[in-house]
């Protein structure tokens, strides 16, 4: 048993870059538990799918209904306070918190491509891949240029 947010969930409906990697999150453990939350994230962005002309709506609504099918809800632990606790401490918003949180009550991974989530709870939240892959490292799957670095010249030793 493994909690999914709705990021997980999308990349196993649609064709996109992250679906073989939902898939085989799928294949390796197929009791997907998520609170009911993410139903309406899930819908809310198949919406967005619809309204940028990526997919026609009869097919966000066969994958809204196929969520019925991947997931099993739970809301164990999800109170306001845990939820808005953990929020506050970790700087997410209170919806990655409810997932974070379920996690946590249930004591089994969150895998989710939410680079905050990745980063805030390191102790609960895992990469697909790293779900896939338990010995790769804790790191969020991002582009170099979402680190915002300063370039160090390079000074002279000698001086």
């Amino acid at each position: 048993m493994i909690v999914v947010d709705a990021n997980v969930v999308i990349a196993f409906l649609l064709e996109s870059p992250l679906a073989p990697d939902a898939r085989a999150v799928r294949a390796r453990d197929a009791t997907w538990v998520t609170h009911p939350l993410c139903r309406s994230e899930a819908m809310n962005a198949l919406l967005q799918e619809t309204k940028a002309r990526k997919i026609a709506l009869h097919d966000a609504t066969d994958a809204a209904e196929t969520t019925a099918l991947l997931l099993t809800d739970r809301a164990e632990g999800c109170t306001p306070s845990a939820i808005m606790t953990t929020a506050h401490s970790s700087g997410l918003t209170a919806y990655d918190a409810t997932y974070v949180v379920l996690a946590r009550s249930l004591r089994v991974p969150l895998v989710t491509e939410d680079k905050h989530i990745l980063r805030a709870c390191p102790d609960v939240a895992r990469s697909m891949r790293q779900f896939l892959l338990p010995e790769s490292p804790m790191t969020a799957r991002e582009t170099r240029a979402d680190y915002k670095t300063k370039r160090r010249s390079r000074a002279r030793i000698d001086s």
